[in-house]
């Protein structure tokens, strides 16, 4: 199978991607939001800790809901099953892992370690940046930007305030990929639903 032997829509945005993608997508950015959340509330106190609990357990929620709309198109198509993605993918995530341990090794050492929160959503962030190309989805971008400036933000005020940069960054990435965890749910069940009673979208589907 080459690059071109996958059909994937010209369009962008959540309506343009495979729904058994999407909702994989609210799956992954529903457990990533709830785990921000949960590091927000690392330093933060204890008046705080209920709206981060709170964003914890809906965004669990939802990456819940999208598993299950994820388990109902298992047999539905996906631009994973496109090598070339495949590939694509596993490069932009790889240097992303590489790194965020690489700024681990840095900061941990030179005793900065409460400034790791913030780098590791500043290259969360910037990764969905190439991989709004790879999946043809350019709603990744805004949540990409969004958390880099978050990150940015979370950095600045640990330096200028007493407010440790991972209540910023968990507070702010728990927010973004909850809500656009949410989005893809939304899109993924309302997609699937449509796709359904569509006859010429078949392939999509099976």
């Amino acid at each position: 199978m080459n690059e071109a032997s996958v059909t994937r829509p010209a369009t962008a945005g959540p309506a343009a991607s495979y729904p058994r993608d999407m909702a994989v997508t609210g799956a992954i950015l529903g457990v990533a939001g709830m785990a921000w959340f949960g590091w927000g509330q690392a330093a933060v106190p204890a008046s705080g800790l209920i709206p981060l609990r709170i964003g914890s357990v809906a965004c669990l929620l939802v990456a819940i809901g999208s598993v299950v709309t994820v388990r109902r198109a298992r047999s539905a198509a996906s631009a994973m099953h496109d090598p070339v993605v495949r590939r694509h993918y596993r490069t932009v995530v790889g240097i992303e892992v590489a790194l965020i341990v690489a700024g681990a090794a840095v900061l941990g050492p030179s005793g900065h370690p409460a400034y790791l929160a913030p780098w590791v959503l500043f290259v969360v962030g910037a990764h969905f940046i190439p991989l709004a190309r790879v999946f043809a989805d350019s709603g990744l971008i805004t949540p990409g930007v969004l958390l880099m400036l978050i990150a940015a933000a979370a950095a600045i005020t640990g330096a200028a305030t007493t407010v440790a940069p991972s209540t910023v960054a968990g507070a702010g990435g728990g927010l973004v990929c909850g809500t656009r965890a949410l989005m893809c749910l939304i899109a993924a069940r309302s997609q699937t639903a449509a796709l359904a009673g569509d006859p010429l979208a078949s392939d999509r589907l099976a």
